[in-house]
């Protein structure tokens, strides 16, 4: 019986992974028709905001400019069905969660959205530009720029999503700290190897030219050190909670007394030898230590081990 609601479990979860799965593909088809039809004219607005004036964009094979037209509605599509895609994929994800993983997971989407946004729009507006004016200063009268509009779309859109997902490095940091797959301290002492492997990323996902590797290397190193002040201002938090937790299960297995109730202690019955110098430190000690770890629970033992011993 086990195996058998295990399997439908695993099938359940299949079935609503198809449902999100559909869900944003419609939603990109939807889209995908208006993006077609707003592909050139956003074509046109990027060359003219990215390309100086002496640049005039070709194609070479008859259908090039449709396919390009293709790829970049197809992109403005998938860019517009973003929040649906983000929506599905909660939804997908959700009811596995507890109440508070939801409230973490929620501000990590948004975190790592909005991450990606202003990496993108560095990589499109600025980058971009600044390429393409590098570019033409080669230009002589034994040069001239023909430039393909294939390899111009393929060019913002390496940058463009190069610069995305390189933003993404504070939320996996952070991620990867807060769930205790990595140590803070091992981060820090990492920092070296980290900003080396960051730089030849960037040399990987940019044109070989050291203007784009420096705009992708040096924003990504400044954010790599924003999400260790990030992750070491959690991990305080985390540890102070913790010892608050621990604090208060140690306060309800051992509750304190009042401070009235330590200073009228019982008259000694009948019998008891009176007190002697010894007992009065013994019980001074104890009472200053009894205040001393109040807050964590912990009670000295000393003061009625010695009294027990003398009787």
């Amino acid at each position: 019986m086990n195996i058998g609601g295990t399997d439908s479990s695993f099938l359940d979860h299949l079935e609503a992974l198809r449902r999100a799965l559909w869900r944003s593909v419609a939603a990109i088809a939807v889209f995908l028709i208006p993006g077609v039809f707003a592909a050139m004219p956003a074509l046109e607005w990027l060359v003219r905001y990215s390309c100086p004036a002496e640049i005039k964009l070709n194609y070479f094979t008859p259908m090039e400019p449709l396919l390009v037209q293709l790829k970049l509605g197809l992109i403005l599509a998938v860019i517009a069905a973003m929040p649906v895609i983000l929506y599905q994929l909660a939804g997908f994800v959700a009811p596995g969660l507890y109440e508070h993983e939801r409230r973490a997971c929620r501000r990590v989407i948004w975190a790592a959205l909005g991450l990606f946004l202003a990496g993108a729009s560095l990589g499109l507006f600025l980058v971009t530009p600044l390429m393409m004016r590098f570019s033409a200063q080669f230009a002589s009268e034994a040069l001239s720029p023909v430039i393909g509009i294939g390899g111009f779309v393929n060019l913002v859109g390496l940058l463009t999503l190069s610069f995305g997902i390189m933003f993404q490095l504070p939320v996996v940091m952070v991620f990867l700290v807060r769930f205790g797959v990595v140590e803070l301290a091992t981060l820090r002492r990492s920092r070296p190897i980290a900003v080396t492997i960051i730089f030849i990323l960037a040399a990987i996902l940019t044109p070989p030219d050291i203007v784009s590797q420096l705009l992708l290397g040096v924003p990504t190193w400044l954010l790599f050190e924003i999400a260790l002040l990030i992750a070491g201002r959690g991990e305080k938090r985390k540890s102070s909670g913790k010892r608050s937790e621990e604090g208060a299960e140690e306060e309800e297995a051992c509750p304190e007394t009042s401070d009235e109730e330590e200073m009228h202690e019982p008259e000694p019955y009948a019998g008891r030898p009176e007190e002697n110098t010894m007992d009065a430190v013994y019980r001074d000690s104890y009472r200053k230590k009894r205040r001393k770890n109040r807050h964590f629970g912990v009670i000295s033992g000393h003061y009625r081990g010695k009294r027990g011993a003398k009787k």
